[in-house]
């Protein structure tokens, strides 16, 4: 059964697009380096899954004028909800909005898919999968405390294949200070040799928060030096792009129709509504979130009031400027002076940073538009700082 099947695609009669996001804060364990927001206490599921409908709900009449074209579940572990849980939280967002569905992505974990769930999962009009691979060597496995147990991680992508998802996406990463020189290339040698469409490949941070940020705060580990981490990121640009993959963000690679186009709103700016505890929504220059604690958002949800867990910034022209650079910085495509000075009122060409930048070649202009080459992807935070005001 196709998407349309149980979503049927409706006439946009309204606009713009936008998106929702649907937080799944749950995890069987904590993985080292891991700082989003998750709980291990699993009893809580049938509480927390009333509750994302709850906000739903009470959020989706503000949304009237707006079509929403993509769905996307992450987490935490959204593949810790059965199939009917994650397609009764679908239902009722595809009830209370106006859609033009073409993505419905769900993050899964390898060790949760077998082929009845990955039917079941094609059923409820998932069309697309990015799973968590991080790694298929089992050192670094067990050094990031990631579950596999029995689970060949490589199966589960070959089973979500032959399941017929659209889409499927792998999450690797890289500079990790665990493994013998060939890891890097190993992971993505089998990586770009099964049936996927998108990687998303990210350089590990030490998040202070984390173990990992703790073990190299008491010296039990040292981080991999700078040159290896870009030699592993010079490895990854000529690996895919090898394998007909286009690198077309900082962190994401698509072989052609397989860009992210709910990832790829978000950096367009287009608004989004985030639904769950710790969730982020935009819309009309103002930007709130929920709290990250999930006592506090079923509190809520109980007493059917979310405001009181949510907080809010207005974005001034210097915000909006300063969020289009640091989205469109990360993009192949980069910004483009003339929309940024109409939709802000400020004009990056006037940045006193810039020239030196340019002469330099940490960026440059591609068809009118400002862009860092993928060379120096892996610093773009960096030069973006230098350009924000």
């Amino acid at each position: 059964m196709t998407m349309g099947a149980i979503y049927p695609r409706r006439k946009a009669k309204l606009q713009p697009m936008s998106g929702i996001y649907v937080h799944i804060p749950f995890c069987v364990q904590a993985c080292t380096y891991c700082d989003f927001h998750f709980t291990t206490r699993l009893s809580d599921r049938n509480a927390m899954v009333k509750a994302l409908i709850g906000e739903l709900r009470a959020q989706m009449p503000n949304w009237s004028e707006h079509t929403f074209r993509t769905l996307y579940f992450g987490g935490g572990t959204p593949s810790l909800l059965t199939p009917s849980e994650l397609a009764e939280i679908a239902k009722v967002a595809h009830e209370e909005g106006q859609w033009e569905l073409n993505e419905w992505t769900v993050e899964a974990n390898p060790e949760d898919l077998n082929p009845n769930t990955l039917a079941a999962l094609k059923e409820a009009g998932i069309n697309r999968l990015s799973i968590g691979v991080q790694s298929f060597q089992p050192e670094v496995l067990q050094w990031m405390n990631r579950i596999r147990g029995n689970c060949n991680a490589k199966q589960a992508v070959e089973w979500a294949a032959e399941a017929g998802f659209e889409h499927l996406s792998l999450d690797l990463i890289y500079g990790v200070p665990v493994g013998d020189h060939r890891r890097w290339e190993d992971d993505l040698e089998t990586a770009c040799n099964l049936p996927v469409d998108h990687l998303s490949c990210y350089i590990l941070t030490a998040e202070p928060k984390t173990a990992y940020g703790h073990q190299l705060r008491i010296g039990t580990l040292s981080a991999p030096p700078d040159e290896r981490v870009l030699d592993e990121y010079a490895t990854l640009c000529d690996k895919t792009k090898k394998a007909g993959f286009e690198h077309y963000e900082v962190s994401s690679f698509a072989k052609p129709g397989g860009r992210s186009k709910h990832n790829s709103a978000y950096w367009d700016g287009t608004p989004y509504l985030g639904i769950g505890p710790g969730a982020h929504s935009f819309l009309d220059g103002c930007r709130w979130w929920n709290a990250r604690s999930n006592a506090r958002y079923m509190k809520s949800a109980e007493k059917g009031d979310f405001t009181t867990q949510r907080d809010s910034e207005l974005l001034d022209a210097n915000d909006r400027f300063n969020e289009a650079l640091i989205t469109g910085l990360r993009r192949v495509e980069g910004v483009d002076p003339k929309a940024l000075l109409k939709h802000t009122g400020l004009d990056i060409q006037s940045q006193s940073k810039l020239a030196a930048l340019l002469a330099d070649g940490r960026c440059e202009w591609v068809n009118g538009r400002l862009r860092i080459p993928e060379a120096h992807w892996p610093l773009a935070d960096a030069i973006t700082l230098e350009l924000i005001k």
